[in-house]
């Protein structure tokens, strides 16, 4: 394995990150009602990472394969990303086959190909491993835990998926009574809670450890719970829908990058969410990772402000 560094990269002078992002870099197959590509850069890593540096000096921790292309490495160091805990291995990068159909609400997942992670230990370089926010994106429980023995951080979010619910709720109730933010999307919520009422799997979901639940409700927004707070959010309107994939990193990414250096508490988070809704508005524009990599924070300000109330609110 060869780890990547910024030596050979003048882009941007290169801070201590207070956030660092763990999540799966990919080649996708992706079909959607508007468009099919092959080999499409993709990943929960990619997405989140890119969010979260709009607002924070960010790190990466992540496999790349023989196939993935320089040029999306040489674009996620343009933003500022810190690669030193990204490794390169002698594999294929993992790939994910897959599709939306109709009103695009839930990925159809066709073949997924992880041979790589059988030859990485997701192993975080020493300076990465003290950190303001850890933000544990999608991924095989198992994996995340080995990323929580690693790293010391003040906050602690992650994601999870159905996959995991299926087959892996011991190891997934276990990393979820380590984190302080759980994101989880509303399908997902009822699945891990067994419940069909959000209110009520929130609760149950609260119950398993994390002091603040968040629920994804795609173009229905969002909703943050803990022991004393239930709160819907909106979602930004978007006039041209072309691809979901993402969406909910972005949100993650965003809201935990605009976090990192603030309290945890309802008002930050309701903050954090916004602007979560108003980055993942960006992606889902754009056919994979299209929008989001020349995303702009004026972008982000002009979104956000409508969200909460200023001209041309939603």
């Amino acid at each position: 394995a060869q780890c990547l560094g910024f030596k050979d990269s003048p882009l941007r002078v290169i801070m201590k990150p207070k956030i660092l992002v763990a999540g799966v870099l990919a080649l996708d197959n992706l079909t959607t009602p508007r468009r099919s590509e092959e080999k499409i850069v993709g990943g929960a890593g990619v997405y989140s990472s890119i969010s979260s540096s709009i607002f924070t000096n960010t790190a990466l921790v992540a496999a790349i394969g023989n196939d993935f292309p320089e040029n999306i490495l040489h674009k996620i160091k343009e933003h500022g990303i810190n690669i030193e805990s990204v490794s390169e291995l002698d594999y294929p990068t993992f790939h994910w086959s897959g599709e939306y159909k109709g009103d695009m609400s839930q990925a159809i997942t066709h073949k997924t190909e992880f041979i790589i992670n059988e030859h990485y230990n997701w192993e975080i370089k020493e300076e990465h491993r003290k950190t303001d926010v850890l933000l544990l994106c999608n991924n095989d429980p198992n994996i995340q835990l080995k990323v929580l023995e690693q790293v010391e951080a003040k906050t602690i979010a992650m994601d999870t998926m159905n996959l995991w619910i299926d087959i892996a709720t011991d190891k997934l109730d276990l990393v979820v009574s380590q984190v302080n933010i759980l994101f989880i999307n509303d399908a997902e919520a009822q699945q891990y809670a067994r419940c069909k009422n959000l209110n009520e799997a929130a609760t149950i979901l609260l119950a398993k450890g994390p002091q603040f639940v968040v629920i994804k409700k795609g173009e229905h927004g969002a909703s943050l719970y803990s022991e004393h707070v239930t709160k819907h959010l909106t979602a930004f309107k978007v006039k041209d829908f072309v691809d979901p994939t993402g969406a909910g990193d972005s949100f993650a990414g965003a809201a935990m990058g605009y976090l990192s250096d603030k309290e945890i508490n309802e008002e930050n988070l309701t903050t954090a969410m916004n602007y979560g809704a108003a980055v993942a508005s960006v992606t889902v524009e754009g056919f994979g990772t299209e929008s989001i990599m020349t995303i702009t924070k004026s972008e982000i300000e002009s979104r956000f402000g409508k969200l909460i109330g200023g001209p041309g609110r939603i």
